[in-house]
């Protein structure tokens, strides 16, 4: 017993070594800024003091070398440090300040009927589906998208997911490379911003409506994604929806699938040619899921996707939910 619980500890202390990695490396680049400048001070002290008549002092001073380079080295670390930190403060800053700003238009919980899911495609015909009163009481989020329009045209829509601190407005370029580098102002930062898939449509919406976000430090953007990994979030009920407000629509979405996998696609696909096709892709992404959520789904579901990095940033954790409620705005 006891070679399987060191085998098991062994094994989690190798998923978290990159976690205390970065950790260690952070406060290794503070130490560099605390604790450098005193022997760098030293070092130059060391340099440019006045020559001694002592040929101790003398052999000393012939290997001046290795002090400059020592100096160097320590102080182009030393500036490297602050660069590094007073760029990543600024760019935690900016995002926090415009988090902040969402107040300025605040996001409307408004009331709903449960019989108002309508179809939004042309070609499949809908069928209504099974009622359940778990999401009776939830309401939709309305957010005045013109606002953001104004300083984002590329802005499509707004995100919330309960439970969570996820509450952003989403914007869609036409690659998945842009705001993976840049906020939602269109600055370089490597937060990145909320971003859709190029390929999403927002007016009538994919089979699969996929929005992405990276995992941050601090857990903003989709940095709380992974706690829905964690059976205390996703055991409570009223945390099982996300809500979506598009120029044309708000809706709820119901959680049936998370989990963790390899950095591929495959749970990326937006449209599919057949029927069959797309109702293998939805039993495919209930299978992978760590908790069966009793979601029953059919061809004629939507589903939106949020896809992050995990902490190791070495896998993916993806959150999969139906469509049970939209109304037109």
């Amino acid at each position: 017993m006891k070679v399987i619980k060191y085998f098991i500890d062994g094994l989690l202390f190798s998923i978290k070594l990159p976690y205390y990695c970065l950790k260690y490396s952070i406060i290794g680049l503070f130490t560099i800024i605390s604790i450098f400048p005193k022997y760098i001070l030293k070092a130059l002290k060391y340099l440019f003091r006045k020559e001694s008549n002592d040929n101790s002092d003398i052999k000393k001073l012939d290997n001046k070398f290795i002090p400059i380079i020592i100096t160097t080295l320590s102080f182009t670390t030393y500036l490297l440090s602050i660069f590094l930190l007073t760029r990543w403060y600024v760019q935690n800053e900016r995002t926090k300040k415009f988090t902040e700003d969402i107040n300025t238009n605040p996001v409307i919980e408004k009331e709903s009927s449960v019989n108002q899911y309508q179809d939004l495609t042309e070609n499949i015909e809908q069928e209504q589906p099974t009622e359940s009163t778990d999401y009776i009481n939830i309401n939709y989020i309305n957010v005045n998208l013109d606002y953001y329009i104004n300083k984002n045209s590329e802005t499509v829509g707004w995100i919330q997911v309960n439970g969570t601190n996820i509450n952003y407005p989403i914007v869609q370029h036409e690659d998945n490379n842009f705001y993976l580098e840049h906020d939602f102002y269109k600055r370089k930062t490597n937060n990145g911003w909320i971003f859709a898939d190029y390929r999403d449509n927002f007016e009538y919406l994919n089979n699969n409506t996929i929005i992405y976000g990276h995992n941050l430090i601090n857990r903003t953007m989709f940095g709380q994604v992974p706690y829905m990994l964690n059976k205390k979030w996703f055991n409570k009920k009223n945390n099982n929806y996300i809500k979506l407000s598009t120029k044309t629509t708000n809706s709820i979405w119901q959680i049936f699938s998370v989990y963790k996998t390899a950095p591929t696609t495959d749970y990326l696909q937006s449209n599919f040619n057949s029927i069959e096709s797309y109702e293998k892709f939805l039993n495919t992404l209930k299978e992978k899921s760590i908790k069966n959520f009793e979601v029953e789904l059919n061809y004629t579901d939507k589903i939106i996707t949020l896809s992050t990095c995990d902490d190791t940033g070495t896998k993916r954790v993806a959150v999969h939910a139906k469509l049970i409620k939209i109304e037109n705005k």
